[in-house]
């Protein structure tokens, strides 16, 4: 294995890198190699097969076979194969990789999104980026960081191809999101963007795989007074990821713990919400 010679550019990790970054390693342990000692015969360098093995590099097939070859995996064998072909795959290049403009935690947080199969998350303030029109998305990024009319359009163009999860004809993402009643009246771009984007919000909470439940102010106090957060699901056995957004930033949450709390809130949240029809015909009265 060599090094590169340059900087590739940025490819975000995701569920199927890890997945064959946490197989890789198994392997490597089962041989009884420590991460030098595998690197050196490898000629690469251990900060490299650590990041393979963290999912953050995706390894070449070449690469690869010369790992399970190492690891005393026949390449005949069907987990070798297994393997070599999810290689393969995480190396095709995803549609928001030719985004540039777009920060790297966001364009991490669209790879995970588009293997996700569940999303749960609660909205303070906005209709979440999945759920909102083109209007509306233009109106929330138009004050942000982006200034730049040809950044605008890039960005907005990204939310509106995100949202394609949720309609793919194959394991469509299932989405479950708390708002509250703030994000109802939040008059994001004038009055007549939000009342299109709350007509939008009701039609799309009847679909099968989306869930739409409304925090009222009379609800009260409730745990999730610091802000918004989302709780990423994915299958074959693939950790939970959470992500919150806020002034300072992006933060991704992996460790156990984090995970735990986030699912305690919300399902606390959810406790307090209207039901989902309850929460439709709210949309739609406040819509006029």
């Amino acid at each position: 294995m060599t090094e590169d010679l340059k900087v590739p550019r940025y490819v975000p990790p995701t569920p199927r890198s890890r997945r064959l970054g946490r197989e890789l390693r198994r392997l490597r342990d089962e041989q009884g190699m420590t991460v030098d000692i595998a690197a050196g015969k490898l000629n690469c360098s251990q900060s490299r097969l650590s990041r393979i093995e963290g999912g953050e590099i995706r390894v070449r097939v070449g690469d690869l076979m010369g790992m399970l070859t190492l690891y005393e995996v026949p390449l005949s064998d069907d987990r070798a194969q297994q393997m070599l072909e999810m290689a393969r795959q995480i190396r095709e290049p995803g549609w928001w990789q030719r985004l540039g403009r777009l920060s790297q935690k966001y364009l991490t947080y669209i790879a995970f999104e588009s293997e996700a199969t569940e999303l749960r998350n609660f909205e303070p303030t906005l209709v979440p980026g999945l759920l909102q029109t083109e209007a509306y998305a233009r109106a929330v990024i138009g004050v942000g960081r982006e200034t730049e009319s040809d950044a605008i359009a890039q960005s907005v163009n990204a939310r509106m191809r995100r949202q394609n999860v949720l309609t793919q004809m194959e394991r469509p993402l299932k989405l479950v999101t708390v708002l509250s009643e703030a994000v109802l009246m939040c008059k994001v771009g004038g009055e007549d963007v939000l009342r299109e984007q709350l007509l939008h919000l009701a039609e799309v909470g009847r679909r099968p795989n989306i869930t739409l439940q409304v925090l009222t102010f009379d609800a009260g106090e409730h745990l999730a007074d610091s802000g918004g957060f989302a709780i990423l699901s994915f299958g074959q056995g693939d950790p939970d990821l959470g992500y919150v957004e806020s002034a300072a930033g992006e933060l991704f949450l992996e460790k156990p713990d984090e995970i735990s709390r986030l699912r305690s809130v919300f399902d606390h949240l959810r406790t307090l919400t209207l039901s989902p029809a309850e929460s439709i015909r709210l949309i739609r009265e406040r819509a006029g």
